[in-house]
C-alpha cells in the first residue's frame, strides 16, 4: 500500500513540474513593465539598502523588477547607473566602505585592498559590484543588501579611496613606503621584493665573493707527516732513519691532504 502511494505522489509531483517550470521561463513583459513602474513611483531608501544618501544614481527599475511570477514579488538585488566616475563614487563610499584583511599561512593578519575583483562591501554587509566599461566608466551597479542589513557604521579604511579605484595592493603606495600593513599589529613586509632571477643573482654573487682569510689555519699535510715520520724513522735507525722517515711521511701526508679543498685567498 506504501509503494503505492507513494507511485501516485510521484506522478502527481511530475505533472505538477511542467507548469511550475512553465510559469518560471513564461516571462510576461506587461507583468515585468507593471512591476518596473511600480518600483519607479516607490523606489528603495538607501537606509533599506544599507547605502548611504548618494547624489547622481539612477535606479534600473526594468532589470531590477523583472518579471515577480519568475523573479519573485521582492527583489534581492537592486540595478542603478550612474554618471558618477569610479573615483567619484568610492570617495563617496569611502567613510562605509568595510576594511578587507587575510591571514596567511603564518598565522599573520594583512591588509587587503577593499576592492576585490568588482565588489566590495560596506560596513551595513551590503555587498556592491561595479561594472565598468572600456573606457573606465561605470557601466552598471548592483547593489545587494545583507540579510539582515546591518548598521551603517564609519569605519577606519587604511586604503584611500583613489588607491581603492586604482586597485593599489598596498595602503600608502603613492606617498609611504611600498609594504604591505599588517592588520594584526605586527611588522610589515616590503611589497617590492626580489624577483626569482635577482634573487639567484645575489645567492651566486655571496658565493663569488668569498672574504679574504689573512689568516687561514695550517691544512695537515706534509709537513705534519715529515715530524712524525722523521720520529718513527730516529727511533728505528738514527740520523738516516730519521732522514728516510721524513721522506716517508712527507709523501703520505701529501697523500692524505690531496682531497683537501685549497683556500685560494689566504695571504
Amino acid at each position: 500500500m506504501r509503494r503505492v502511494l507513494f507511485a501516485v505522489a510521484a506522478v502527481a509531483a511530475m505533472s505538477a513540474a511542467p507548469a511550475a517550470f512553465a510559469d518560471c521561463v513564461d516571462y510576461d513583459p506587461a507583468r515585468a513593465a507593471r512591476a518596473a513602474a511600480a518600483l519607479t513611483r516607490n523606489p528603495p531608501a538607501p537606509v533599506t539598502l544599507g547605502m548611504p544618501t548618494l547624489d547622481g544614481l539612477v535606479l534600473d527599475a526594468s532589470r531590477t523588477a523583472g518579471d515577480p511570477v519568475c523573479d519573485g514579488p521582492t527583489p534581492k538585488r537592486f540595478y542603478y547607473t550612474t554618471s558618477l566616475t569610479p573615483l567619484a563614487f568610492y570617495s563617496a563610499l569611502h567613510p562605509n566602505i568595510r576594511r578587507r584583511t587575510e591571514t596567511d599561512g603564518m598565522n599573520r593578519t594583512w591588509f587587503r585592498n577593499p576592492l576585490s575583483g568588482d565588489r566590495l562591501y560596506l560596513t551595513s554587509g551590503t555587498e556592491i559590484t561595479v561594472q565598468t566599461g572600456a573606457d573606465g566608466s561605470i557601466s552598471l551597479l548592483k547593489i545587494a543588501p545583507a540579510t539582515p542589513v546591518g548598521p551603517l557604521t564609519a569605519e577606519s579604511q587604511p586604503y584611500t579611496a583613489s588607491e581603492i579605484a586604482d586597485w593599489t595592493p598596498w595602503p600608502g603606495g603613492r606617498s609611504g613606503p611600498r609594504e604591505f600593513l599588517r592588520a594584526d599589529g605586527g611588522a610589515g613586509a616590503p611589497a617590492a621584493a626580489a624577483s626569482p632571477v635577482q634573487q639567484a643573482g645575489q645567492q651566486t654573487a655571496q658565493q663569488t665573493q668569498t672574504p679574504a682569510q689573512p689568516n687561514c689555519p695550517a691544512q695537515p699535510g706534509s709537513a705534519e707527516g715529515s715530524q712524525a715520520g722523521a720520529q718513527i724513522g730516529g727511533a728505528v735507525g738514527g740520523s738516516y732513519g730519521r732522514a728516510a722517515g721524513a721522506m716517508l711521511g712527507g709523501l703520505m701526508g701529501s697523500r692524505r691532504s690531496a682531497p683537501a679543498q685549497s683556500q685560494p685567498n689566504c695571504r
